[in-house]
């Protein structure tokens, strides 16, 4: 049989969590937590981890998660005391806080690579180990010099053109700028991309290698095909919106023109209908996004020749589970939260499969040097999203 026609057994990843044991698990961190003053939350992330990457499996072998509170404890607390320090010194010494901020800004691609060493170290598989390589020089290039660039060259610009022209000068910078800023935005799924392939292809298995090569024009592809989409539904929703302010008000116009209380009050439930329908809007657009996005990425992830990625999930699908979980925290004050989350981790996970054609088995574990969880915790605390959509 040749390799064209040869065919690989595709096995699909299981999650066998449940609500209800996770609900014990989060009450109790939850709990523990508050009386804590946030002490136990090292030990509720453990817990939490532990508990997820236990559930997960591929061909009957679970993940584990080796990373102890202790370890997260250490980071947690420098990484609270460095976000009290910003947060008092913008209070009461605004220049000393803007200052503190550039730094946290400088720090933080160091603070998400250490991270990233320090998750993947921590995650095992069949009692191989997990690990990230990527350089700190390849991570501040994608993560701060790429990102920022357009409004590097915009702030050089605009500062000669205003030393040398005078207020008409000022006047071009200040555009300059503005433009510079929407450039960065304009750069984001390029700059997601290069985040994303820095992310994988510097991840190991024991000293299998991952790898995926990302097309920069399929994610604006995605992200230009979502625009297009939200402005028509955004149409569509004034258009329906109109039409029911007007069936309405009906001869009430000039009432409603007088802020008249009892003709604002008619249509207080149809502007709840509105906006309750730009909500929907918003899920369906991030179910859409992390849906190709994520299928996308999944579908080029390669372990050396051994094992290949793939991801099917759909936007109806993923869209109902935003949906019906957003309304179900809501309507339980947020007791529900256990469930939905579950909901949500079981169907990206039991949605990604693994095309297997070798011997995962013949990895063995690589020396690492110990992994500090400094950096993962400094992420928390700031509340740094990749935005991989994975």
């Amino acid at each position: 049989m040749t390799e064209q026609t040869k065919t690989y057994p595709t096995l699909p990843f299981k999650f066998s969590g449940e609500g209800g044991e996770y609900f014990k698990i989060w009450i109790v961190n939850l709990i523990l937590s508050v009386l804590t003053l946030g002490i136990y939350s090292a030990w509720a992330k453990v817990r939490t981890n532990r508990y997820f990457y236990g559930n997960t499996s591929l061909e009957n072998s679970a993940f584990e998660y080796h990373a102890t509170p202790m370890m997260i404890l250490k980071g947690r607390l420098i990484a609270i005391a460095a976000l009290l320090i910003y947060i008092l010194t913008s209070q009461f010494l605004p220049i000393v806080g803007l200052i503190f901020a550039i730094f946290l800004a400088i720090l933080a691609p160091w603070a998400i690579v250490r991270s990233m060493q320090f998750n993947a170290r921590m995650i095992s598989y069949r009692n191989v180990r997990f690990s990230f390589h990527g350089t700190f020089k390849e991570a501040y290039r994608i993560m701060l010099f790429i990102p920022f660039l357009p409004i590097i060259i915009a702030g050089v610009i605009g500062l000669i053109l205003a030393l040398t022209m005078g207020e008409t000068g000022k006047e071009i910078a200040v555009t300059l700028i503005v433009i510079g800023f929407l450039s960065m935005y304009l750069i984001f799924p390029y700059v997601q991309k290069l985040v994303t392939m820095y992310y994988i292809n510097n991840q190991q298995y024991g000293q299998g290698k991952f790898s995926a090569n990302l097309s920069t024009k399929k994610y604006y592809m995605i992200y230009f095909a979502l625009l297009g989409w939200m402005i028509l539904f955004m149409i569509c929703t004034s258009i329906v919106a109109g039409v029911l302010i007007a069936i309405v008000g009906g001869g009430n116009m000039q009432a409603l023109a007088q802020n008249d209380p009892n003709a604002i009050l008619a249509i207080l439930p149809y502007i709840g209908l509105i906006y309750i329908g730009f909500i929907a809007v918003s899920l369906w657009g991030k179910a859409y996004l992390e849906k190709n996005i994520r299928n996308y990425v999944f579908g080029n992830i390669t372990l050396d020749d051994v094992m290949q990625l793939d991801s099917e999930l759909k936007t109806a699908k993923l869209f109902g589970i935003y949906v019906t979980n957003t309304l179900l925290v809501i309507l339980t004050l947020g007791l529900a939260y256990s469930w939905a989350h579950i909901r949500m981790k079981k169907y990206k996970i039991e949605s990604t499969t693994a095309t297997i054609k070798g011997n995962v088995s013949q990895y063995i574990n690589q020396q690492q040097e110990t992994q500090s969880a400094l950096g993962e915790e400094l992420g928390d605390a700031f509340d740094m999203d990749l935005g991989l959509g994975m």
